[in-house]
């Protein structure tokens, strides 16, 4: 049985997160003395409040710099965010009450236990519940005084969600929470924030590579590339604009494959028997009757968009609502 999670929560703003035309630049690693690179170019990003929003991309496309920034830890080079009512500006600064993200395990000694992590931050985080921390470590099954550096990374990453849960937020921001779950450990952490979205005055907003059987825990997805977003909208009414295509090859003119949201094909590949591309439902019609169509899940759109970013420029914004 999974803990419940208290229901007492304070009035919030319809959208948790409101993020418009957002830019970040940061300093090269390797280069620290360079002018700084723009990492996020001109993002829109909405997490309303009741809902479960999915920040998906390829490696380095800006997912984590976004959460950074939504959470206040780097600060705005332009643009406009605003996280439960309160502005952000260009200097870095504490997120609002209500705001609580997963803390890196890895950046405490290693010789603590979870114990050690509990007095920590009931000191330093207001409203930590160490109760309720405690009884979520138990309920993923993580020891509690067990040293930090003999937990799995499985393990880690539940201590590290049992510290944010722990603060009874409003916001959960979680960054790749499913990363080195084996299956049953993320089937329990699916169903703990089910119960943490009962409320409806709750969010969660989420980086995740993990899209599989996310059709219908996730309300929003927001797909960047290149640190904007080219594709966002409620899953289902991305499921209903898009179709899977399959065809043979001789059916299909080369030359408008691999083309961007807004053309024909989106990210077409090939299949050794023939061609499979995301198409929009609009333009289904004229189609080869060998063309075989179904509708697709999140994670078939997610990689046909992506592919598509990835062969091309970036693309023109594409949002649906």
């Amino acid at each position: 049985m999974n803990p419940q999670l208290p229901q007492q929560m304070s009035p919030s703003p319809s959208n948790a997160v409101a993020v418009r035309d957002l830019e970040v630049r940061l300093p090269s690693g390797d280069r620290p003395y360079t002018e700084p690179l723009p990492i996020i170019r001109g993002l829109d990003l909405t997490v309303p409040a009741g809902q479960v929003t999915a920040l998906v991309g390829v490696n380095g496309a800006g997912k984590t710099t976004t959460l950074r920034t939504v959470t206040g830890a780097l600060a705005v080079d332009a643009g406009t965010v605003e996280v439960l009512g309160t502005a952000l500006g260009p200097a870095r600064v504490r997120p609002p009450l209500g705001v609580a993200s997963m803390p890196d395990i890895s950046a405490y000694p290693q010789r603590w236990t979870p114990q050690h992590v509990a007095r920590l931050r009931r000191r330093v985080v207001p409203g930590f519940d160490r109760a309720r921390f405690e009884e979520l470590l138990t309920a993923f099954g993580v020891p509690h005084q067990r040293e930090l550096r003999h937990l799995s990374r499985g393990q880690s990453t539940q201590l590290g969600l049992a510290a944010a849960l722990a603060q009874d937020p409003q916001l959960l921001i979680l960054d790749e929470p499913f990363a080195h779950l084996d299956p049953l450990a993320r089937t329990e952490l699916t169903e703990v924030l089910r119960d943490f979205m009962a409320h409806e005055e709750r969010a969660l907003l989420l980086a995740t590579h993990d899209l599989d059987g996310m059709d219908r825990f996730v309300d929003q997805l927001v797909v960047i590339a290149h640190g904007r977003d080219i594709l966002s909208g409620e899953v289902e009414s991305l499921r209903e604009e898009f179709l899977l295509c399959e065809l043979d090859l001789p059916d299909v003119d080369r030359t408008d494959l691999d083309q961007g949201p807004g053309q024909q094909f989106i990210g077409a590949t090939s299949t050794g028997a023939g061609t499979r591309a995301l198409i929009s439902a609009d333009d289904a019609v004229g189609l080869p009757t060998s063309a075989s169509l179904s509708r697709p899940d999140v994670s078939e759109i997610v990689t046909h968009v992506l592919r598509a970013a990835r062969a091309d420029a970036p693309s023109p914004r594409r949002t649906h609502r």
